[in-house]
């Protein structure tokens, strides 16, 4: 036997190996495939990942639509008293706060 030709025993031995890892790497693949299905990401996930990669910015009107409907109004009710309260605050005179700084404070009688 020259040393350019492969030994025999080796040569067959070698396909065989070979052959076992194959099938083990199928049996994996069949198990994951039959383990892991495929799913469709809900359009609000799909919307906002656009949203994020692209770099565009959601206004407060865009978030309010994923809330549920009770949701926004209570956040529009909060919204809008707090901007009564602003405006009432403005009319009456009393836009500096003092009188609810003094309010706050316990007296001490």
């Amino acid at each position: 036997m020259t040393p350019d030709q492969p030994n025999p025993r080796q040569a067959t031995l070698q396909p065989a190996a070979d052959l076992r890892e194959g099938e083990e790497f199928a049996e994996l693949t069949r198990a994951l495939q039959a383990a892991l299905t495929s799913r469709q990401p809900r359009a609000a996930f799909a919307d906002e990942l656009r949203a994020q990669l692209s770099g565009e910015s959601k206004g407060v009107t865009s978030r309010l639509r994923g809330f549920l409907p009770s949701l926004q109004f209570a956040a529009v009710l909060a919204l809008s008293a707090g901007f009564l309260l602003l405006m009432l605050r403005r009319l009456t005179g009393s836009d500096n706060g003092s009188d609810l700084a003094e309010d706050a404070l316990p007296s001490s009688a």
